[in-house]
């Protein structure tokens, strides 16, 4: 399974899950919270807007009970362009014709629904653009070194070949620049690679993978997980998650991401 494919799933069931300790706590009362998500990938049409409700502990997840039909959504792409959302089914909105999502976009939410109201934007990321890419024998990671662009943040995965692609469920960190002046470069790495894939029978076996995405995704990472031991990043949380999505009760992510290519490092 890729890596945006899994990232997609875990949001899925982060936005959804009622057990999830980020949402509920299991002796604190419950109480609703809109949940919006959004993944949107330049080259692809743009993928809508899913809005739904956590339910209460013990309810189990029911897209008919969850899903949210009756709010008022539009974007604004670039500050000029609107463009009214429709709602299709199990909380999905999504224009009347196809979108394509172009690099260097800013994607702006506005939503309504009764007396709640939400908004967000995103910036549609470009390629990572990389100086170079590096494998440390010493450290068992790779890393790159990358030319940013505002409003962006970067990460990494290391990938090994056993025939097909494997790679580890989640990110070393999320990085990004505030302050870009020409010429400037930032630095990404990898987690470690597994002992069985440190051995000189994997050399020629070892990848690296660099992503983009809006820099809101950085504070997110750094704040998903409370700085705890990573085992189900989109599962696990304290609470304090920075969400992109603003509003009263309301969280999820409203993002803009690509990837790069995958390339030899060891």
């Amino acid at each position: 399974m890729n890596y945006l494919k899994k990232i997609s799933i875990l949001l899925f069931l982060l936005f959804t899950a009622c057990e999830n300790e980020e949402l509920l706590d299991v002796d604190s009362a419950y109480k609703e919270l809109l949940v919006v998500q959004s993944e949107i990938i330049p080259d692809f049409y743009f993928p809508g807007v899913r809005l739904t409700i956590t339910l209460p502990l013990g309810v189990p997840y029911d897209i008919n009970l969850s899903e949210i039909n009756d709010a008022t959504l539009y974007l604004r792409i670039d500050g000029i362009k609107i463009i009214p959302l429709h709602y299709t089914s199990d909380g999905l909105y999504k224009p009347l014709y196809d979108l394509l999502v172009n690099s260097g976009e800013y994607y702006e939410l506005f939503g309504e629904r009764g007396d709640q109201t939400f908004y967000a934007r995103t910036k549609i990321p470009y390629q990572p653009n990389l100086k170079n890419v590096f494998f440390d024998i010493g450290g068992y990671y790779s890393g790159a070194v990358i030319y940013p662009l505002k409003d962006e943040s970067y990460a990494a995965l290391w990938k090994v070949n056993v025939g097909t692609f494997i790679s580890p469920t989640d990110f070393f960190n999320v990085s990004g620049l505030e302050n870009i002046i020409v010429g400037s470069t930032l630095s990404v790495r990898t987690a470690v690679y597994p002992p069985e894939y440190q051995t000189n029978a994997y050399n020629g076996k070892r990848y690296i993978q660099i992503y983009s995405f809006d820099a809101s995704f950085e504070k997110y990472f750094s704040t998903k997980s409370g700085n705890q031991v990573i085992n189900n990043p989109y599962v696990q949380g304290t609470g304090s998650t920075d969400w992109n999505v603003e509003g009263r009760d309301v969280i999820g992510m409203f993002i803009g991401y690509t990837k790069g290519d995958v390339l030899i490092v060891n």
